[in-house]
Formats: C-alpha cells, sequence, structure tokens
C-alpha cells in the first residue's frame, strides 16, 4: 500500500485558541493570523459563535526541496486558530457567551491570552478601568481557574464510584485530581505542577489550565511585553509576546515591498506578526519540522514533538506507515538541496539509513519503507 501524504493528516498540524477579555483585541489578532475578515466592533460579544480560521506555516525550505527535484506540489504546514467570545466575570462558572466557548477551547493544544495593551477611547474596557495588560491577565487566569476546578470536582465524582469499587486505576486518577485541586485553590495553574502524572491527567482531561500559553500584549506600537507581564508569564510557565496587531494588518494590505520599508521604519524588523505568532505556538508545543519530498507528486511539511521517533514520525504521514515501519531513509534538507537528489545524495553517501527508534531531527527528509 502507498498512501498518500495527505491521508495522514485529517486535521490541522498546530491548534491555537484565542482567549481574553471582550474588546482585548482577539478578533484582530485571528484576522491577522488568517486573512480573515471576521468583525471587529467595540462592544462585547461582537464574537457571538467561535471564529475558526486556517494559517499556512510559510516555511521556504519546502520550495527549496521542491525546486532542485521539480515536485509540482508544495504542501505547507496548516494551523487552526479559533477565537472565541470574549471572557467577562463568570465565565469560569459557566455565564455568558465567553463561559460557553471555554469547551471550544478545551479540545485545543494551546493558548493564546491576549491582553489589551492599546489605547483607544472609543473601545471601552469590559472592566471600566485603564489599560492594565497585567491584570487583565490575572482576570483571565482566575476564570481559567474556576472553570478547571468546576471540571475536575465533576470528574471526581465520577471517579469515586471506581475508588468504592477498590479499582487502581481509579485511585491513581483520584490521587491525581486532588493533587490537581490543591494546585487550583492556591491560585496556580495546572502546568506549574511539579507532578508529571498530575500535569498528564490534566492535559488529558483538557485542563485549560494544563495547557501551553502564550500571553500576547496588543500594542499601539512596537517593542518588547512589558516588564511585568514578562515576569508573571515567567511564573506562571507561559510566554510573552507584544505585537502592534492594528500596525500589522495595515502592514498585510500592502505591496511586500512598501511593507517592508514601512516595518524597517517602525523597527518592526523582518518576521510578520502572523508568522511571530506561529512561531511562538511552534516555540509552546516544543515542535519540529520534518519533510517528506524525495520526488512527484508533492514536499510537504509535517511538524512533529520534539524527540519523536522515526516509526511515529511515519504515523504522521499514515498510521499504515507507523504499523508496518520498516526502516527510514534521511537527508538532512539542505544536503539534498545541496545534490538535487535522494538518489545523488547516496551516491555521496549523505543519505542514512534508520530504523524505529532513530529521533528525528529538524529539516530532515524522510523516505519511508513500510509494509502492510
Amino acid at each position: 500500500m502507498t498512501p498518500t501524504a495527505a491521508s495522514g493528516s485529517a486535521g490541522p498540524d498546530l491548534q491555537l485558541g484565542l482567549v481574553g477579555l471582550t474588546n482585548s483585541g482577539k478578533t484582530a489578532l485571528f484576522n491577522l493570523v488568517t486573512g480573515s475578515e471576521a468583525e471587529v466592533a467595540p462592544y462585547p460579544f461582537t464574537t457571538r459563535d467561535p471564529n475558526v480560521g486556517v494559517a499556512s506555516v510559510p516555511d521556504p525550505r519546502i520550495d527549496a526541496i521542491a525546486d532542485v527535484q521539480d515536485i509540482p506540489n508544495r504542501v505547507q504546514a496548516q494551523v487552526e486558530v479559533v477565537d472565541i467570545a470574549g471572557l467577562s466575570e463568570g465565565a469560569g462558572q459557566g455565564e455568558g457567551l465567553g463561559g460557553q466557548a471555554l469547551g471550544r477551547i478545551r479540545e485545543l493544544e494551546a493558548t493564546v491570552h491576549v491582553l489589551r495593551g492599546f489605547a483607544n477611547a472609543e473601545v471601552p474596557h469590559p472592566l471600566e478601568r485603564e489599560v492594565d495588560p497585567l491584570a487583565d491577565a490575572r482576570a483571565v487566569d482566575e476564570e481559567l481557574i474556576l472553570a478547571d476546578a468546576g471540571q475536575v470536582e465533576r470528574r471526581m465524582e465520577k471517579v469515586q464510584k471506581g475508588v468504592r469499587a477498590g479499582d487502581a486505576d481509579a485511585k491513581a486518577e483520584a490521587a491525581a485530581l486532588e493533587a490537581i485541586t490543591a494546585q487550583l485553590e492556591a491560585g496556580l495553574p495546572v502546568r506549574t505542577m511539579a507532578d508529571d502524572d498530575a500535569i498528564a491527567v490534566g492535559r488529558a482531561m483538557g485542563l485549560l489550565t494544563a495547557k501551553p500559553v502564550l500571553y500576547l500584549v496588543s500594542t499601539d506600537d512596537p517593542g518588547d511585553p512589558p516588564a511585568d507581564v514578562a515576569a508573571y508569564a515567567a511564573e506562571q510557565g507561559a510566554q510573552a509576546l507584544a505585537l502592534p496587531v492594528g500596525v500589522e494588518l495595515e502592514l498585510a494590505e500592502m505591496d511586500p515591498g512598501e511593507a517592508a520599508e514601512f516595518a524597517e521604519e517602525m523597527g518592526l524588523g523582518t518576521t510578520r506578526g502572523a508568522d511571530a505568532v506561529i512561531q511562538a505556538g511552534y516555540r509552546l508545543l516544543d515542535l519540529i519540522t520534518f519533510f517528506t519530498g524525495s520526488g512527484p507528486p508533492e514536499a510537504r511539511a509535517w511538524p512533529i514533538p520534539r524527540g519523536t521517533p522515526a516509526d511515529r514520525a511515519a504515523g504522521k504521514i499514515h498510521s499504515d506507515m507507523e504499523r508496518g515501519f520498516i526502516r527510514a531513509e534521511v537527508v538532512p534538507w539542505d544536503k539534498l538541496v545541496e545534490c538535487g537528489s535522494f538518489a545523488k545524495a547516496r551516491e555521496v553517501a549523505l543519505a542514512r539509513v534508520e530504523g524505529k527508534d532513530y529521533v528525528v531531527q529538524e529539516g530532515d527528509v524522510l523516505q519511508i519503507r513500510f509494509n502492510v
């Protein structure tokens, strides 16, 4: 059997959920990353149903691999972005549209907490106070902790039946849930726990505070995130980024040459806003990219967690490849480009044959041999 590459990836390669208070700039960020035109307006609950969009991950290595081998089709990695309704007080207890939408975020891999760092008198702050990204971060996290606490309590009620029956797995899960409850009652996220087993239970449940988090401050001007937000992010086991979303939206509509010139004048650097968010998502999940493309019909990028063995990487392409894995032929992408083909790479001993336990490296091009 020779499955097509597309058959192994039924959904996006990476999923990011945008959360934040109303009027925080979430939907503007969603539009920037996905190239969408979702409604943005200065009043609560503009986003009633979640906005869902997909963004491609630019990677010039795909074109290089395809060009030297005359491969016509190039498939970039895909990121799904979900923008839920803005949170308000009580969301953690299921109140309001934001509270209802938190269930959608539980399904995703990582979250971006969008914090308002821009000043605009026409866009009122939902808590009727001055712009304060750190206070907003704390407010959102309080709601997420409340939401997780309620979910853990409900799960504990179900697990207790197994505990009373003497089930060993139920007892182990109950112990993890007790540890998680103590963490949440202390006002701390699950992801910062020292107990890896408890974190694994939390992630399996889709707990919001167990997910990797990026605190993104939507600012008026380019620069680093406020020092207090950066420090808070570190305490929360998270990352922080500042992004002038409004400016980046303007750049996205410009001619590329004009945009590059304007970005340089603004001190924005060469990495555009959408790419910066996607790159942060990769860092959050500690992803690397390998490629397939030793000939037609396509060259394709495949994100996988760092440390993934070759057989599981093959499973990313198609489950049959993992089940029937025999070996992988591996060439670093830059060496493949230098040689011009896998055949030439073999001739000059740059192609290696690896078994299932080989840990795939950033930029590897794989040719999988399997039998089902």
